[in-house]
């Protein structure tokens, strides 16, 4: 009897810092009915990650977060959200891919792609790679681009011509924001510290505020058609007011208390609040590599890291020193 293939991943076993990521050998998953098992190239470790290691999110949300992944330690312990790779193998009765196809996948909240192996239902977030796209490429777009595409061409469409706001912007998704608000013709400031100015002004941004100043939201009240917080450091009755009157707040990153107000804040702000979930399906993912593929969508690669260094990326994006994707690769 052959013994059972191995393969390498990350693997956090406790809710901490980023001593609580090991790296080691462990069996390689087997695709079961339905299901397609991909060789992973390259993955990105982004705040999602961050957030369920250290189990630090919005304000009021600790709770159900132990709810969603785990009470005294990760229910999932191989984190990584996105994916780019080759399909190695697949189940009985799957019909779109075939081994060897370059592929792309967003897992979300399930998590499992900082490992040299995935397996992921043929049905679920898994499409093919563009051939003009290379895997570091698409992996490091899938993660930002996916809210991004959510938020600005589902949920609040952007339109030529209008002025949006982009809290937290140095990040995965701040930047995917900023490019899709200036394709669409808008005209882009971006708020994040001083140290990463220059970062957001060559990622597209036209103008730059400096979170740390204390005075900034009450310097810029109204002067927005779109608001987009990616990193919740002020409440959303307090960002909503960034907006005009008649323009829309999303709030990506609300506590618990913001999301029970929106209804409170549509009715009495005179603006749109919108929050939620970013859904995970094929539709999305494609979209994501169509707009990346036209240019519109540009991987913002801020560091890379191969696997076994794993460890560092997590310690660079506690500094705080995290700008665009980390990138993660996979030999």
């Amino acid at each position: 009897m052959s013994a059972q293939p191995m393969m390498r991943a990350a693997l956090c076993e406790r809710f901490g810092d980023a001593s609580s990521v090991r790296v080691a050998e462990i069996p390689r998953p087997v695709p079961g009915a339905g299901e397609v098992l991909v060789r992973i190239l390259a993955s990105t470790l982004d705040s999602g990650d961050r957030r369920i290691r250290a189990l630090d999110m919005p304000p009021g949300f600790g709770p159900m977060a132990r709810l969603a992944f785990g009470f005294r330690r990760p229910r999932q312990p191989i984190l990584g959200t996105a994916l780019a790779g080759i399909v190695e193998a697949v189940g009985p009765g799957v019909s779109r891919f075939r081994p060897g196809d370059e592929v792309v996948a967003s897992t979300g909240a399930a998590q499992g792609c900082h490992a040299g192996y995935r397996v992921i239902g043929e049905s679920k977030a898994l499409v093919a790679k563009p051939a003009g796209l290379g895997f570091e490429e698409a992996a490091a777009v899938i993660f930002g681009g996916m809210a991004a595409r959510y938020f600005l061409e589902a949920k609040a469409p952007v339109s030529k011509g209008e002025r949006v706001l982009v809290i937290g912007a140095g990040g995965s998704v701040g930047v995917a924001a900023m490019q899709v608000a200036r394709a669409a013709g808008a005209t882009v400031t971006a708020c994040c510290s001083a140290g990463k100015a220059n970062w957001v002004l060559s990622q597209g941004a036209e103008a730059v505020i400096d979170y740390r100043r204390a005075d900034w939201p009450h310097a810029h009240e109204g002067a927005f058609d779109l608001v987009i917080d990616t990193a919740g450091a002020i409440p959303a009755s307090q960002s909503v007011r960034l907006a005009r009157p008649g323009g829309r707040l999303v709030a990506l990153a609300a506590s618990l208390w913001d999301f029970l107000a929106m209804p409170w804040l549509n009715a009495r702000s005179g603006r749109s609040v919108i929050g939620g979930m970013v859904p995970d399906n094929a539709e999305g993912l494609a979209r994501v590599m169509a707009l990346a593929e036209s240019g519109v969508l540009r991987p913002a690669i801020g560091a890379r890291f191969p696997l076994e260094r794993i460890g560092e990326a997590h310690a660079l994006i506690d500094a705080g020193h995290k700008t665009g994707s980390i990138l993660i690769t996979v030999d």
